[in-house]
């Protein structure tokens, strides 16, 4: 993979936007180890799906997200391609893991996750993350951080959005955001759910 094909080739990049067969054919393909490293080893507390199905159809959703004719337009040119494309990578699998616990939830129990466990030893270490997932909720009380660790992490909802219910700047969301990751990936670390 080149340093960033769409940040550093302007032809490429205008024929993408204008949703050029060939430019998107060439995007994929450049892409597409990225996408499939996040959708297959995960991120932050996200241990990626195990799935091979799963993981396709992972990897088709953050693909036609991408190719989008509003998001080929909001990339601006200028910041890393692959950041931007991990993000709308990180915001599907979100928003699909919120889904799939908003409809399997039934009496507040612990949300089964959408891939049965392989072993006995997984189910436990599912469950004592699970569990030290919900002490670190139980211990963010501030505003706005308990509104934002609710909003952005559990529910999906968009910065901007936040940012109007709370009355305060994206810039500020986005702050909150990165502390927060932060302090939970530092919390899982300390309580050995993620690796040091």
């Amino acid at each position: 993979m080149s340093e960033d094909l769409l940040r550093d080739d302007a032809n490429i990049r205008k024929a993408f936007r204008q949703g050029e067969r060939r430019a998107m054919e060439a995007v994929y393909r450049e892409y597409e180890p990225l996408v499939r490293i996040i959708v297959s080893r995960g991120f932050s507390g996200f241990r990626g799906f195990r799935s091979p199905a799963d993981q396709d159809d992972m990897m088709q959703t953050v693909f036609m997200s991408a190719f989008e004719e509003s998001t080929r337009l909001a990339y601006d040119g200028i910041s890393s391609y692959t950041s931007f494309l991990r993000g709308i990578a990180h915001n599907k699998i979100r928003q699909k893991l919120s889904k799939d616990a908003r409809f399997n939830r039934t009496d507040g129990a612990p949300v089964p996750t959408d891939r049965m466990a392989e072993n006995f030893e997984e189910v436990l270490l599912e469950n004592e993350a699970k569990a030290t997932i919900a002490q670190f909720r139980a211990g963010i009380q501030g505003e706005p951080d308990k509104s934002i660790l609710q909003g952005y992490f559990v529910d999906s909802v968009a910065e901007e959005t936040l940012a109007e219910t709370l009355g305060i700047t994206r810039y500020k969301v986005r702050k909150c955001i990165a502390s927060l990751h932060r302090r939970m990936e530092k919390y899982l670390r300390e309580h050995h759910v993620l690796d040091q």
